[in-house]
């Protein structure tokens, strides 16, 4: 039947391991709500082990993850606001 995440914060986290390949142990806990997209994008650099810090990171690698950090959890008009889901 599918997955279906019963936050927003769920939903960003299994949205980065089965499109972008982040999978790691950060739990929608773990993301709390005074985060912004970039703090919460360096996280999960920091959860797979690698440096998030230029230029052991490049930008291109960072702009997916944040983008989607904002998509589902800060932009007014993405997905986490169009999903309904809380927070």
């Amino acid at each position: 039947m599918g997955y279906h995440p019963e936050s927003l914060r769920e939903a960003l986290l299994y949205e980065l391991c089965t499109k972008l390949g982040y999978c790691n142990s950060l739990t929608a806990d773990d993301l709390t709500s005074g985060l912004d997209a970039n703090e919460i994008a360096r996280m999960v650099f920091v959860a797979e082990g690698m440096d998030p810090e230029p230029p052991m990171l490049s930008k291109e690698s960072r702009e997916p993850v944040a983008r989607m950090v904002d998509d589902w959890l800060f932009n007014p008009n993405g997905r986490g606001r169009k999903s309904g889901l809380p927070r």
